[in-house]
């Protein structure tokens, strides 16, 4: 019963850390944070120069009491309303995961921050690319036949390819996800022998 146990909690980590490693944490502004802008297009500018994805992580980056996270609708994002948003969080740092392919807006609702541009929208957002599947080699035996010549004083003219060079593909390199949970199934692994051992 214990084995089983050590099992199901090694497979239960395995799969939480494969999941986050998946997702790619974004602080937003990045060095910055989220303060208010030095222009009005600080948000935008810095949005305009990253690819979002479904499952992606922002991380709102401020000082408590001097600023806070809302999400709006797009009409609160270009009016700046404040009131009434979709949520409110006003403790740093805020973490939000873009969880569905949409678009998303978030202001700062302390007085005259979000006009000066302290708003973010995310609206070019992309579904996580499906994992590549190695190329295939050529099939042997595809190749075109030869034609005979046209004459028989004219040179003889052949179609045939060369014989296909097969591709091989390489091995994927070893991501942080597969290495962690490697590891983590390594560990599961030692720890199962030695209970045995003991017991």
């Amino acid at each position: 019963m214990r084995i089983v146990g050590i099992v199901f909690v090694v497979a239960l980590v395995a799969t939480t850390v494969l999941q986050a490693a998946e997702a790619v944490v974004i602080p937003v502004g990045g060095d910055s944070g989220w303060i208010r802008p030095p222009n009005s297009d600080f948000y935008s500018s810095w949005a305009a120069g990253l690819k979002f994805t479904v499952g992606d992580i922002l991380v709102f980056n401020f000082m408590a009491g001097a600023h806070d996270v809302a999400g709006v609708t797009k009409e609160g994002y270009d009016n700046c309303i404040t009131t009434d948003p979709i949520f409110l969080n006003t403790t740093s740092p805020f973490s939000f995961t873009l969880d569905k392919l949409d678009d998303y807006f978030f202001i700062c609702t302390i007085p005259g921050h979000c006009s000066a541009g302290q708003k973010l929208a995310i609206t070019n957002l992309q579904q996580s690319p499906p994992p590549t599947s190695p190329s295939t080699p050529p099939v042997p035996g595809n190749e075109p036949t030869p034609t005979p010549p046209a004459s028989p004083d004219s040179p003889p003219i052949s179609n045939e390819m060369p014989p296909p060079v097969p591709v091989i593909a390489a091995p994927p390199p070893p991501n942080s996800a597969t290495s962690i949970v490697g590891s983590i199934f390594t560990v599961a692994f030692v720890s199962i022998a030695v209970s045995f051992i003991i017991y």
